[in-house]
């Protein structure tokens, strides 16, 4: 109780320090708990160095996290993929990922799924697309879900043709691990760039 009292007193005193621009009735107090949103039963087991199984209660719970990658470990990339229990570990590709990428620089008008995925098309395959809403405004900017070669430098953007004019639309990648901004390649720092050193 003690603690709650000296509590009110420092968001009190807080409060009078900011004059009129803020008062007691400004603070919402927050009772709900936050819900944690973990995962119940996933088990993860070595196969060897570098690869790994993980095991899902369900369906929905392996679909939700194979939707909210990229994931990393460590600052390196965690390529997932779904399996079949029917094919060798070692058939599989660890070479491509999905990633979003935003897009900057397209004209308010000019936003649209359409022009989006087009766009986003010249990087890779497209997944999905989406159009957000910036602000309180009708302006929106769309980025792309695309699957990217991991061998390949990432491309930072794109020149459109507008007909009259020419527009830079720039790529802003979403959880990028290990960047190399030298050789613009995934899976190491400039530090570590065979190419420049």
């Amino acid at each position: 109780m003690e603690c709650q009292n000296l509590e009110d007193r420092r968001l009190a005193a807080l409060c009078k320090s900011l004059d009129k621009l803020w008062s007691e009735d400004d603070v919402i107090h927050v009772k709900e708990s936050i819900s944690e949103g973990r995962l119940e039963s996933v088990i993860c087991s070595l196969l060897e160095l570098g690869l790994f199984s993980f095991s899902f209660k369900s369906e929905a719970e392996k679909q939700k996290v194979l939707d909210s990658g990229p994931w990393s470990l460590s600052s390196n990339l965690l390529v997932l993929q779904q399996c079949d229990p029917d094919t060798p570990e070692m058939c599989y590709e660890f070479t491509h990922y999905p990633f979003w990428v935003h897009l900057y620089g397209l004209p308010f008008r000019r936003v649209s799924n359409e022009i989006v995925r087009e766009t986003a098309s010249k990087l890779a395959e497209v997944i999905d697309v989406k159009l957000e809403t910036k602000g309180n405004s009708n302006y929106k900017v769309g980025k792309a879900r695309v699957v990217l070669n991991l061998a390949n430098p990432l491309k930072t953007g794109i020149i459109i043709n507008l007909g009259k004019k020419n527009l830079w639309i720039e790529f802003k990648y979403e959880r990028l691990p290990l960047y190399c901004y030298s050789c613009s390649k995934i899976r190491h720092y400039a530090m570590a760039c065979k190419e420049i050193s």
